[in-house]
């Protein structure tokens, strides 16, 4: 097998000679890129992941086709197969990569296309260990992108760049921290205390007289300690109390303990209902992820041109600050929301550049409407924010209309444009960037 590979690929392996496979060296540095664009790792399991760990965080070798003699604990996760599958997934892969365009200082979402891509066995797959804060960790994210790492899945799920696959696991993290290292605690559902037991009790037909079983044994038999009456038979001469627990701080008989967690990292207690729950997944390659490898995902942001653009980090500073010249000196602001409600769908059907192409049309038949002292803030890549300074209600009501209509043109039809106006100030009980998320949360019914 390994001789037909290396009739038509060349395979560096690092470590160990292996059959029909000659040229050998031990460290990875020694592995030359240009001259073997694959390699086949055969060292002991803990080098094995050292070494792959490595490789996936090297900007020179991330992306190459990497095998494995063995099994270890990362070789599921961070490698593309093992050396019986060589034959079949080096060529596709190697085809792939040589597609790629690849752009210095690339964005993470792109790093991750460039991964996936070329590999049609591609799996993103989660790794559990007590080190990592929630239990589980994807490494060959965190070894791509780094500390980025759990804003670039998200943003990878959302951009349909990945896919969820099957349900790994399920955990439950702290409320306000969100970690997984959490403790359970049996506690008294009176005192909260921990010092609880659970003991048996009796309940005496004769008198009445409940309490723990042990203080009715006397000379190893059965008796009342209040009216002495041998207990001999359970449901005639006495039965067992539900209360099954007792608590040796306020002294109390009950039931059921109730349930206490308590994180370890932030010492936060809460009930089991407070917690977090979190399924754990393994990814896939999604329906975008071949257009963002070639393409890249720049193409993914809209197209401006006109106005003062800012960032969001800066859209709720500049909210309070006209809200409060507003509220002194008078005068008309509005605010205006543009959601592209159904982009996802429409770069899926049509592909990027034909919908970047749809959206640079219709940026540049905005640009006629709006002035270049409105504000234009890209609050994310389906949704623009405008702030009109100097906007009264009959004016914004007319940009809206001329907007609506943009739609319909030729070529901008699949388009689905919401728009939604608010009048300024932002009320002065109110934090800017509470009141613009809670708006939004009720434009575009998502959080």
């Amino acid at each position: 097998m390994t001789e037909s590979i290396g009739k038509h690929v060349n395979i560096q392996v690092i470590g160990d000679p292996v059959a029909d496979l000659p040229t050998c060296v031990d460290r990875i540095e020694e592995w030359n890129v240009d001259a073997y664009p694959s390699v086949l790792i055969n060292v002991e399991p803990a080098r094995q992941d050292e070494m792959l760990l490595k490789i996936r965080s090297d900007e020179l070798r991330h992306l190459q086709p990497v095998f494995c003699v063995d099994r270890s604990k990362m070789s599921d996760v961070l490698s593309d197969g093992y050396l019986k599958e060589m034959r079949q997934r080096i060529p596709p892969i190697l085809e792939r990569l040589a597609l790629l365009h690849i752009t210095p200082h690339p964005e993470p979402l792109d790093l991750l296309a460039w991964y996936c891509w070329p590999r049609s066995h591609f799996h993103l797959t989660p790794v559990w260990s007590g080190i990592y804060q929630k239990g589980y960790r994807y490494p060959l994210l965190d070894c791509l992108v780094g500390v980025e790492s759990n804003l670039a899945l998200m943003r990878a799920v959302e951009h349909h760049l990945l896919v969820p696959g099957k349900l790994v696991d399920r955990i439950r993290l702290c409320r306000n921290c969100q970690s997984g290292r959490l403790n359970y605690v049996d506690v008294c559902p009176e005192c909260n205390s921990i010092d609880i037991h659970l003991k048996p009790g009796v309940h005496c037909f004769v008198c009445g007289y409940v309490d723990d079983q042990d203080v009715f044994i006397q000379s190893g038999v059965m008796q009342c300690p209040k009216c002495s009456t041998k207990l001999r038979h359970i449901g005639v001469d006495y039965d067992r109390p539900l209360e099954r627990y007792s608590c040796y701080s306020c002294y109390i008989r009950f039931i059921e303990a109730i349930v206490k967690v308590r994180c370890h990292d932030c010492g936060e207690v809460q009930t089991p209902d407070d917690l977090i729950v979190a399924p754990i997944t393994e990814f896939q390659v999604g329906k975008l992820a071949r257009q963002i490898a070639l393409e890249g995902s720049h193409l993914l942001h809209l197209p401006l041109t006109w106005g003062s653009a800012i960032t969001v980090d800066h859209l709720p500073w500049l909210l309070q600050w006209i809200s409060s010249n507003q509220i002194r000196y008078g005068g008309d602001n509005t605010i205006m929301v543009i959601w592209l409600s159904n982009l996802s769908e429409v770069k899926i059907d049509l592909g990027l550049l034909k919908v970047q192409e749809r959206l640079k049309e219709l940026v540049k038949r905005m640009q006629g409407i709006f002035r270049e002292t409105d504000v234009v803030c890209q609050y994310s890549d389906d949704i623009l924010i405008l702030l009109l300074p100097h906007t009264s209600e009959h004016v914004w009501e007319a940009i809206r209309d001329r907007i609506s209509v943009l739609s319909e043109v030729e070529g901008l039809d699949k388009l689905e444009l919401v728009i939604q106006v608010k009048a300024l100030p932002v009320p002065e009980d109110q934090k800017a960037e509470d009141w613009i998320k809670e708006w939004l949360s009720s434009v575009t019914h998502y959080e």
